[in-house]
């Protein structure tokens, strides 16, 4: 979305002069775990302009908040436990709780805007900008609605009317988008595309293979590779699956599952085990550093039924990695059919082998498409066209709300 780049919003006189006040940003996040949506956060706060932006992060709860340490101005910590669970009545007085002190929070910081992320944190953190009087309250799902509304009759409810009540919405691929338009209702002028953005200079084609010859996988091996959490969107089980097809044919292949764990991963190592591919299988935890993983595989793999905007194809990409991917969500904002990777129906393990066997069958054809791939994601998809469209919008809205200079 192009938008000029307008003057600091705030002033206010200082011995008779103007001085800028900078603008007060408050995101509100679920919390710092090693997820998309928390990388593409920590990114923001990385390449925000400091001189315009105060920063503060709100949390649901505390784990791994020390991430955000030296990158924003202030923490609060709403001190809701995270369970697992989206039940909203037996939590209800713990929200209750919770946005009451945020509300309180966000009185005594004073946030020109509230920039909530996630579904739940759009609900608590809405609510308590909606008391507090804030002047811009922007959401962003980041996933599909689709994916989360029928959990609970009362989140959805909620969901709907924050979506849209709110002054702004923010979707992180046009899959997303529409879905804010056609299923919460949100109104086209109140929406906007920003897609995710990837450390081009962090995940690059010459990293390297060091993982790779660690666990003993040479050259001759052909890896492929995902990276997600163990949730059942994400649909690892199909992974597995294409894996006994791909090996029957193709000796040499090899295959690594890398995400935390949500629930599922003993059931996928117990699917392994019964199709006897553990000796051609690593499932490993969440890493901080996935860039390594991405360096060993000569494939990248998403078989999710459900995306937002993948971040992890996208560091693949930026890696230089053709990807096969589900048609769904974003991933065909992404990926390119034919030039960058393939796109393939969603739980269809046999379309997933077909296109893994192309790749084995041709490395010279693969070679060219994880080239395009990677300057796909250098023009299209760069960290700081990310950061300025945020900036962007938030200039706008202010100006909008009359807070501008």
């Amino acid at each position: 979305m192009s938008v000029p780049v307008l003057q600091p919003v705030h002033e206010q006189v200082i011995h008779g002069r103007t001085a800028a006040r900078r603008i007060r940003v408050a995101y509100v996040i679920n919390s710092m775990r090693d997820g998309g949506a928390e990388r593409q956060l920590l990114e923001l706060f990385r390449l925000h302009d400091r001189d315009r932006f105060a920063l503060s992060l709100i949390l649901m709860d505390n784990l791994n908040s020390e991430r955000a340490r030296g990158l924003v101005d202030d923490v609060f910590i709403m001190g809701i436990p995270f369970d697992g669970n989206s039940n909203w009545l037996p939590r209800s007085m713990t929200y209750l709780t919770a946005i009451r002190r945020t509300h309180a929070y966000l009185r005594k910081w004073r946030p020109d805007i509230v920039h909530a992320q996630l579904p739940a944190p759009c609900i608590l953190g809405g609510l308590a900008a909606a008391f507090a009087s804030v002047p811009v309250f922007i959401r962003s799902p980041r996933c599909m609605l689709s994916l989360y509304r029928s959990r609970t009759r009362m989140g959805a409810w909620l969901d709907e009317m924050f979506l849209r009540s709110g002054d702004f919405a923010i979707g992180n691929s046009e899959a997303v988008s529409r879905e804010l338009m056609t299923v919460a209702g949100c109104a086209p002028q109140k929406c906007v595309t920003i897609h995710n953005g990837v450390d081009v200079e962090r995940f690059h084609p010459s990293l390297p293979r060091f993982w790779r010859d660690s666990v003993g996988w040479t050259d001759e091996e052909f890896v492929f590779g995902t990276v997600g959490n163990f949730s059942a969107a994400k649909r690892h089980c199909d992974f597995v699956t294409a894996a006994s097809l791909i090996a029957k044919e193709y000796q040499q292949a090899r295959f690594v599952l890398l995400g935390a764990d949500y629930g599922l991963r003993a059931s996928l190592e117990s699917q392994i085990a019964e199709l006897g591919l553990q000796n051609k299988f690593l499932v490993l935890d969440s890493d901080p550093a996935p860039e390594k993983i991405f360096a060993a595989m000569d494939v990248y793999i998403c078989s999710s039924e459900s995306e937002g905007f993948s971040n992890v194809v996208l560091e693949a990409m930026a890696c230089g990695k053709p990807v096969i991917a589900t048609h769904v969500g974003g991933n065909p904002e992404a990926v390119e059919d034919g030039r960058t990777g393939f796109l393939v129906p969603p739980r269809a393990p046999e379309a997933i082998a077909n296109a893994a066997g192309r790749l084995i069958a041709n490395p010279e054809f693969g070679a060219e498409l994880g080239r395009n791939a990677r300057e796909r994601a250098v023009k299209r998809f760069s960290l700081q066209r990310m950061v300025t469209e945020h900036e962007r919008l938030y200039l706008r809205l202010l100006k909008e709300k009359g807070r501008a200079a």
